[in-house]
């Protein structure tokens, strides 16, 4: 089977690791499985090829339709080369962790799926939207796209109670919208040979995102609760480190905490997003505004607090029982910040949380378990 992936692609740990967790799965049950995606600069060439993956043959170079020539060449010689046209393509795996919703826009949901679903669908091709948040969808333009995805989609997961209300509030008559969770709580990390826990003991995952949001009202307010969360933590007898999950400008305001307040907070840059998830493991607490970041510590039950921008965070505090791990606007005080990190901290209340996130993620497991479950069945059949 021939099965075109979207919206997981190289360009944040969390994308990249979506990416592994659907190759992980899929492999297993559909062991001849070939996957395929779109050429991009966040999923060049080198970057498909390192994992495997072969590229969909749409490239459009010096006004030549790649799409168009591929026709006439053998298809033996298209997949030596890397390629496979999009005819060939059977299904078509959207693993987008938020792009559907009015912070993103008609634009990006009629390029993603919206502008081409008609087609494959006439096609044959299978189309399944793999848990992930949406909305809200204020915008006219935006829901008539989403009325597009919603009548053609095979499958359309939603993976919290606010985006669910969010698609069904569209009024779209289908019994193809579920509810499951985020589909990497079933992949493991890999720690690496780096990583000594008894130096790096509780992460600080930044996310230069949250200047987007009306969480912080300038740069300076952030990196002045970034500072109180380090000081915090050491004063709870912890070693503090900043963990990078994305980019230069996270890695900027980790940086600029350390010379800003004259701090010398180690900082860890991992590019496997694998190995990023293990190094979350083998932590005593984590405090994260990056989701996969709070993903891969609440599914390995490892205490944390959220500092969220949009509905999906708290949502996914809720699917684990500690809602009280959030961090919002009203708790940027040095007093409730010291009251979250005792929270995750002190070794009485740790336990509990380290509990109440195992059960919760058991449960959760069993719902992705679940989803693919779903998924595989409307492959084969």
């Amino acid at each position: 089977m021939i099965i075109e992936l979207r919206g997981v692609e190289f360009h944040n740990k969390g994308a990249e690791l979506m990416l592994h967790a659907i190759m992980d799965v899929v492999k297993k049950q559909i062991p001849d499985v070939v996957f395929v995606m779109e050429k991009r600069p966040s999923a060049t060439i080198k970057q498909q090829r390192s994992l495997g993956i072969y590229t969909k043959l749409n490239v459009k170079k010096y006004g030549i339709d790649s799409a168009k020539w591929g026709r006439f060449m053998p298809k033996f010689l298209m997949r030596s080369l890397g390629f496979v046209h999009e005819k060939d393509i059977q299904a078509v795996l959207d693993g987008s962790g938020f792009a559907f919703g009015d912070f993103w826009g008609e634009k990006k949901a009629g390029e993603r799926l919206a502008n081409h679903i008609e087609k494959w669908k006439r096609q044959g091709k299978k189309v399944i939207m793999l848990p992930q948040a949406f909305g809200a969808f204020e915008n006219p333009a935006l829901q008539q796209k989403m009325r597009i995805i919603l009548d053609q989609a095979d499958l359309v997961f939603a993976r919290d109670q606010y985006s669910l209300a969010y698609l069904n509030g569209l009024q779209v008559s289908t019994d193809r919208i579920h509810l499951r969770p985020d589909f990497t709580n079933l992949i493991k990390g890999k720690v690496p040979d780096y990583f000594n826990p008894k130096e790096t003991e509780v992460a600080i995952i930044p996310n230069n995102k949250l200047l987007e949001s009306n969480i912080f009202t300038h740069r300076g307010q952030y990196l002045e609760r970034l500072h109180d969360l380090v000081v915090l933590i050491e004063r709870h007898g912890k070693i503090p480190f900043f963990l990078i999950h994305e980019g230069k400008k996270d890695l900027q305001l980790a940086e600029d905490v350390n010379t800003q307040f004259s701090k010398t907070v180690k900082i860890i840059k991992e590019d496997d997003p694998l190995k990023v998830k293990g190094i979350i493991g083998a932590c005593k607490g984590v405090v994260t505004s990056r989701f996969h970041g709070l993903v891969s510590a609440l599914s390995q039950a490892v205490p944390c607090l959220c500092i969220g921008w949009s509905h999906k965070y708290q949502a996914l505090m809720e699917d684990y029982n500690f809602k009280e791990g959030g961090i919002g606007k009203e708790d940027m005080d040095l007093e409730s910040l010291e009251a979250k990190i005792s929270l995750i901290l002190d070794e009485k209340s740790a336990a509990i949380c380290k509990q109440t996130l195992a059960d919760a993620g058991a449960k959760q497991k069993e719902l992705s378990k679940q989803m693919w479950e779903q998924v595989f069945y409307v492959l084969r059949n």
